[in-house]
This record gives structure tokens, sequence and C-alpha cells, in this order.
């Protein structure tokens, strides 16, 4: 299920766009009588902290649901607590939360979230406000997640406190295959953090360390490096 307008051509309005508080209560109704949605997209759709909240509240009895798209909306921390309530009772495989509003407050709710939750590969965060602290908690929660495969927080003005969670949960049993640290705010001193991390990890095949202060060639090297080993290992 998508929720969109198409084929809208010169006839545009600007009251035609975007989920309204009505439009999010009616799909929260049929949410909870669903017996078959897998897929819920809703990228696009002005959706804010009330709307979220009443969807959220829709899922919350509905067990069919592993994949939801809420990215490019105006979502913040509100709304992320709402969705990591919502975490510890769903079956979600794949949340993705990309270019909304979500802050530190956010960030320590999701990461919190991890903790309970089962069922989740895939958090995308791309494009949002965590900061340090936030990125640190999620982290954090991530860590101690037997499941999730993939966590992408790029663009979130990480910095110390993060990288040095994430080299935490690099260091650690995982199953984490895919980790996007690109264009935050991460130090010379991070990069060798997170080279030292990976000395030992035979999982993550993918690490994306691009536009940050990495000036350390060589831990880069070597990061890359054991990426595509662990690639090779894998199959890949």
């Amino acid at each position: 299920l998508a929720y969109a307008v198409k084929h809208i051509g010169m006839a545009y309005e600007k009251k035609a766009f975007g989920m309204k508080l009505s439009d999010a209560s009616s799909l929260a109704n049929a949410l909870r009588m669903s017996e078959t949605l897998s897929v819920l997209a809703l990228p696009c759709s002005l959706l804010d902290d009330a709307s979220v909240r009443a969807i959220a509240g829709g899922l919350a009895e509905n067990c069919t649901l592993t994949s939801l798209d809420l990215s490019h909306n105006k979502i913040a921390d509100r709304g992320a607590k709402a969705l990591a309530k919502l975490l510890g009772e769903s079956v979600l495989i794949s949340l993705n939360l990309c270019d909304n509003r979500i802050h530190s407050d956010g960030g320590k709710y999701l990461g919190r979230a991890l903790h309970a939750n089962v069922s989740l590969r895939h958090l995308n965060l791309r494009l949002n406000r965590l900061g340090d602290e936030g990125g640190q908690r999620l982290i954090e929660g991530a860590r101690k997640h037997a499941a999730l495969t993939s966590l992408n927080l790029s663009c979130n003005a990480l910095e110390e406190g993060a990288a040095r969670a994430a080299a935490a949960l690099l260091s650690g049993p995982s199953a984490l295959h895919t980790l996007d640290l690109s264009a935050n705010q991460l130090s010379e001193e991070a990069g060798r953090a997170l080279h030292e991390s990976m000395r030992g990890n035979t999982t993550v095949q993918t690490l994306d360390l691009r536009q940050n202060s990495l000036v350390a060639d060589e831990a880069l090297v070597f990061i890359e490096g054991q990426c595509q080993r662990n690639r090779q290992a894998a199959g890949g």
C-alpha cells in the first residue's frame, strides 16, 4: 500500500498533497483490520508526529506488516517515541525513517526499543538530526540486537561518542553486515578506533565512512580490505 497523488499534471493544488490527521486515523483503523498487508510505504506524505502516532496505534494491533517506509516526512522525536513503542510489539523487518526531523531524544527512544525487539533487520535513519548523543544511544541499542543486519546513520552529525559505540558494536558478536556512517563529523581518532574494531570482524561487508574527517589512509585501506575479505568469505 502506498499513499500518493498520481498524474496530477497542471491541476496542482497544494492541499492535494500530504496526509491529514483524519487520513492517518482512517488508515490506522484499516490497519487494525488487515490480515494480509505486509508492506506500507508513505514517503513524502507530510506526516508529522500526530499522524505517525495515529498510524502507530493501528500498527500495534497488526501482526502482518513487515516493511514500513516513512521516509521524507516531518517526523520528530514524539513520532519516533511512538514508533519505538511499536518496535516492542511488531514483527517489522524493515523500517525506513530517512530524511525526517528526529533529534537526540528520538535516537534514545529507538535505541532502547532495539533492546527488546527481535525481528528488525534493516533500519534507515539517514538525513536526520540525531547528534552524537542520540547516535551513540541508538548504536548501543543496536549492539544488543541479535538480528539487525543493516544500519544507516549517514548525515546525522555523529562524533566521537557515536564512533566509540560503533567500534564496540563492530568488535562484538553481531549479525550486522552493512553500516553507513558517511557524511558525519568523525575524526581521525574515530577512524583509528573503527580500524582496531575491524581487525577481528568477520561479518561486516560494507562500512561506509566517506565524507568524514578521516585522514588516516592506512586505516581506511585496511577497513575496506577487511570488508572485501568478509564479502569473499560470505560468497559475495
